[in-house]
């Protein structure tokens, strides 16, 4: 793997670390409270970041099929991945794209945590066996800002985990109050 996915996948490990000791001074009742009507709880918050990062992978993996065949990523992936991270740093609300928008009413902890495990396996297995010529190809699309490349989607799933630790330590204070 080189260094600097490797450096990438490292920080993600890190920040979902951090998401996750958000979660352990509350009990489950609190993790799956809702701060308001229409909005989501702290679990239903990760479950969703959790589910990007699965459909992320799996997108990722079904480009790799096409081989060399992928546009080369350049500069506008550049851009795109900065717009995306702009975005997500700014206190802005965005509505989740329909892919990702479907949450269930409760979470259940040590399952939410088994998944994101085995999408984070699945993630180191991708990147430590990524074809070398297919580095610097278009294989992620975001739904919003379309096609970047493996360093670019890495970056986009930091700055999409990021952007949601702020809900869920709001979705946690207003439940738990």
């Amino acid at each position: 793997m080189r260094p600097d996915i490797e450096s990438r996948l490292e920080r993600l490990e890190a920040s979902r670390a951090r998401a996750l000791s958000l979660l352990a001074p509350h009990d489950v009742t609190v993790q799956n409270r809702a701060p308001a009507p229409g909005r989501w709880s702290a679990l239903q918050v990760l479950h969703h970041v959790v589910e990007s990062e699965a459909a992320t992978l799996g997108y990722i993996r079904k480009k790799m099929q096409a081989g060399a065949s992928l546009p080369r990523a350049g500069l506008g992936s550049r851009l795109r991945r900065g717009a995306v991270q702009l975005g997500l740093a700014l206190p802005l609300r965005f509505r989740a794209p329909a892919v990702a928008a479907v949450v269930p009413d409760v979470v259940e902890p040590a399952l939410l945590r088994a998944r994101w495990d085995e999408v984070r396996a699945g993630w180191r297995e991708l990147l430590s066996t990524f074809p070398a010529d297919l580095e610097g190809r278009l294989v992620f699309r975001h739904p919003r800002a379309g096609r970047m490349g493996l360093a670019d989607a890495l970056a986009v799933l930091q700055a999409h985990l990021d952007h949601h630790v702020p809900q869920v330590k709001r979705a946690l204070r207003a439940a738990g109050s």
